[in-house]
């Protein structure tokens, strides 16, 4: 049975990463298995926002999940039947970026479907007002949240999970607080960076190995995001960019898009293809076509 386990401690019964420095978290569904077993990530279409579907070994995490309004939650409406008709009875938990709506808005929705679920956030985050506020509309109890520090690497089997939490100071754009999230084998990754701008993402750079395949777009394709020294860092063959038909941003941006093709990244786009699936197959992850 799949057990979680903290620098080779005990099993413990429910998600848990250390706070502070290097948190370790180890999802045991076969690890040291010759082939991995096949994981996905799918970009669902949500709107004018963001969410991701991890599914490996039984386990599905979601990164973010999708935005609301006073007549439209993506949650509800959106991401549960798409969880549903992905094979998912279970999800193990939910990172939010940062606590845009856009981001965060399915929340409630996704853990009355899903009793067992853990949030999981940046700690830079942990009594912001919004995040506070957000966090009593959701009537969300301390132990099914887990704040991580600046940096957390763990393991879902033989798949690898590294999450960067960027300083963030209190009245600054939450979008500078945004989590960076890199899934998947040595010989192929996916690298998230919620709605993070270009002077956090150069922080970043010199903060690890970002190299990917495939690169969430941050900010919905926005020009204040996806900079060429990035896209430059990550050198995706893919970049995804998640985003609404006709939003009323201007999603994606013309100098984002300039810049992604400067990179010679292929582009994909939730608002023109709907659903867009990568997975790994052996060693290698590949786009999944319909």
């Amino acid at each position: 049975m799949a057990c979680f386990c903290l620098h080779g401690g005990s099993a413990l019964s429910n998600l848990k990463l250390v706070f502070g420095g290097i948190g370790c978290l180890v999802l045991g569904i076969g690890a040291g298995l010759l082939q991995p077993p096949v994981a996905r990530v799918t970009f669902l279409s949500v709107g004018q926002g963001d969410c991701a579907v991890i599914q490996a070994g039984g386990r599905t995490l979601l990164i973010d999940d999708g935005p609301t309004t006073p007549t439209f939650d993506a949650g509800e409406r959106i991401v549960i039947p798409k969880l549903r008709a992905l094979g998912v009875d279970r999800l193990d938990a939910i990172f939010l970026s940062h606590p845009d709506t856009d981001h965060v808005g399915g929340t409630p929705a996704l853990l009355r479907r899903f009793p067992e679920a853990q949030v999981v956030m940046s700690a830079v985050f942990h009594g912001d007002p919004e995040m506070d506020r957000r966090l009593s509309q959701w009537h969300l109890s301390a132990d099914r949240i887990v704040w991580i520090g600046p940096e957390s690497m763990g393991r879902l089997g033989p798949y690898q999970l590294r999450l960067s939490c960027p300083p963030f100071r209190r009245g600054e754009d939450a979008n500078d607080g945004s989590m960076f999230v890199r899934f998947g084998l040595p010989t192929g990754e996916v690298v998230f960076t919620g709605d993070a701008p270009e002077p956090v993402e150069e922080y970043e750079m010199k903060n690890g190995d970002w190299s990917a395949d495939v690169l969430k777009a941050g900010h919905h394709g926005s020009k204040t995001a996806s900079g060429l020294p990035w896209l430059r860092t990550v050198h995706p063959k893919w970049v995804i960019i998640s985003c609404g038909r006709d939003n009323r941003y201007g999603h994606p941006h013309a100098a984002a898009l300039d810049r992604i093709a400067q990179s010679g990244a292929k582009l994909a786009r939730t608002d023109r293809e709907g659903d867009i699936t990568f997975e790994w197959r052996g060693q290698n992850l590949v786009r999944v076509t319909p």
